[in-house]
């Protein structure tokens, strides 16, 4: 049962993140070559961030997965294997920056916009098909958050327009933290130390000029 209820929460993300990437095509003012780069640099984050999943879920728990690897490997991974996953993933990304493999701030720019969409898809699907009232309060932050950022689109620069979405996130977490037991994103709880970090991860990647495009492709 818990292995269905896993793979449920597995395809709900996977629709969130598609419906997402089709408001990105759709919506993004980048020139529809762009458009693409981003969808395909973000799929590839992604990938990494399931490998680095499965890789910290290991790590945390090296002994057992020795003993019987499979005992392992069919566990769901915790709050703490997220947190790892998301420290890699952000060390790879700066690293990709630093050597200019990737447009930090583009790339920074674009899955802002992915992300607020498909948390919004996620915590709608978790409301209307299962019934979830912990979702209820994240649709109006999401929302508010999404409508933000379009609004700023074309208006304000990136850097600015990236800075006045994540501090109302902040804000807007910070409010949902005083009406629920504890803060979630995709089904995994979180600290609010960690959203503390992923919003400083965002401004860093912010140092690059957006507006630069790496030297080489990679994914």
């Amino acid at each position: 049962m818990a292995i269905i209820s896993k793979l449920i929460i597995i395809s709900i993300i996977a629709i969130s993140f598609a419906l997402a990437f089709l408001v990105f095509y759709l919506m993004s003012s980048l020139p529809q070559k762009q458009r693409k780069k981003q969808i395909e640099e973000i799929t590839s984050q992604l990938i990494n961030f399931v490998l680095f999943l499965w890789l910290a879920k290991i790590l945390l728990n090296l002994p057992l997965f020795v003993r019987d690897p499979l005992a392992v490997l069919a566990y769901p991974s915790n709050s703490e294997a997220f947190y790892l996953a998301a420290l890699f993933t952000g060390g790879l990304l700066f690293y990709k920056a630093r050597k200019r493999k990737i447009a930090g701030g583009l790339l920074a720019h674009s899955f802002l916009q992915v992300f607020l969409a498909a948390s919004f898809f996620y915590e709608f699907i978790q409301l209307i098909w299962r019934e979830n009232p912990f979702s209820f309060p994240y649709l109006p932050v999401y929302g508010l958050l999404l409508a933000v950022f379009h609004v700023l689109q074309g208006r304000v620069s990136r850097q600015s327009q990236i800075s006045i979405v994540l501090g109302a996130g902040a804000a807007g977490f910070f409010a949902i933290s005083l009406m629920l037991p504890y803060l979630s994103m995709f089904g995994y709880i979180v600290e609010p130390w960690f959203l503390a970090l992923v919003l400083a991860a965002c401004f860093g990647l912010l140092i690059k000029d957006p507006q630069d495009e790496p030297h080489s492709e990679s994914n």
